[in-house]
């Protein structure tokens, strides 16, 4: 049975919060507290003021299994959320251990409430129970009136490593340590200072957030050809409901690399259940790029991950640069899952 709530329903908060709660399947992005930043975010942006959205609960004798937040545009369905940038992965929240059952009997009542539209889901990564669910079945005879497709949407890229720092090194590429070998020895050849800045919860360093935003915006600008920051820099910093989650969410982690006293790589996301930390935002200064300090940041931040006994995967999301891959990464996809409903 599919119950309907509003955002504001203490229920919702309730069940939405049991449902993520040590889910291996659900990222940052579908948690409550994300959705929080969402749902405030929405009331600031124009093409949202009138964008009707449900919160639809689906229960097998009276347990909630499932919840779809979805909102409607030109009568196709989305997740809720995808249309205000920042998550980089988009679900449904269900309970870890629901059946294929329970799943298709979901469908079956979405579509007699929304028969004739569309549902297009964007960002489900291949390790949601969604994406599994219609992998195996997109070409089954329940699944046959619904049309199913499924098309490749980005590469993303994790890295994984051991305990130690010296099992991990020497795991990489011989071409790659050797780079690292030559960045350490031209930082103290050059008597670079050198920190790894670490912000764990919510981000209240107000001036180093904008500095970060800052080059993260000129950063954009040069892979765009923009030529001015300053109307986009407003927008990162001040009115994004990623960086609002930044700014208050306890699951928050920052990793900066400072050179000479100022940021020259960052990267910003949130814990996930299941040790792993997503980072929708990784950018480099220009100013420093003579020292390549995304991987130096990356070497410094499996080092401190290492020394306080917290070997988190560090998802670097989106992107398959090449330096990703130098430093032990390894790809991981998300996926566009079309139906008729």
């Amino acid at each position: 049975m599919l119950v309907q709530y509003r955002w504001n329903d203490e229920k919702l908060k309730k069940i939405w919060r049991k449902l993520y709660k040590d889910n291996p399947y659900l990222f940052p992005f579908s948690s409550w507290e994300y959705n929080e930043e969402v749902y405030s975010y929405k009331k600031i942006k124009p093409t949202t003021f009138l964008q009707k959205e449900y919160f639809l609960v689906y229960y097998n004798h009276d347990i909630p299994l499932m919840i779809m937040p979805l909102f409607i545009k030109k009568k196709t369905l989305y997740i809720f959320g995808e249309n205000i940038g920042g998550p980089d992965n988009l679900d449904f929240i269900y309970d870890k251990n629901i059946r294929d059952e329970d799943i298709f009997s979901a469908l079956r009542e979405l579509r007699e409430k929304f028969h004739g539209m569309k549902l297009m889901l964007y960002k489900v990564n291949e390790r949601s129970r969604l994406y599994q669910f219609f992998k195996e079945y997109c070409n089954d005879k329940r699944l046959i009136d619904y049309q199913v497709n499924i098309e490749l949407d980005r590469v993303c890229v994790k890295v994984c490593y051991p305990d130690d720092y010296d099992t991990y090194f020497h795991g990489l590429s011989k071409n790659a340590r050797s780079n690292i070998h030559k960045i350490y020895n031209k930082l103290k050849k050059q008597d670079i200072s050198m920190e790894l800045k670490v912000i764990h919860g919510p981000f209240k360093d107000n001036e180093l957030l904008s500095s970060l935003m800052k080059f993260y915006t000129a950063r954009e600008s040069e892979r765009k050809n923009r030529k001015y920051d300053f109307f986009p820099f407003i927008k990162h910093r001040y009115f994004s409901s990623l960086t609002w989650a930044i700014q208050n969410m306890n699951e928050q982690y920052t990793f900066c690399l400072m050179l000479k006293d100022k940021p020259a790589a960052f990267m910003t996301g949130f814990a996930t259940n299941f040790n792993e930390i997503v980072f929708p935002i990784v950018s480099m200064n220009s100013l420093f790029k003579q020292y390549s300090p995304g991987k130096v940041m990356i070497n410094e931040t499996i080092k401190y991950l290492q020394g306080h006994k917290s070997n988190m995967i560090l998802d670097l999301s989106r992107g398959d640069e090449r330096y990703k891959f130098e430093m032990g990464g390894s790809k991981h996809y998300n996926y566009r899952i079309f139906l008729e409903i």
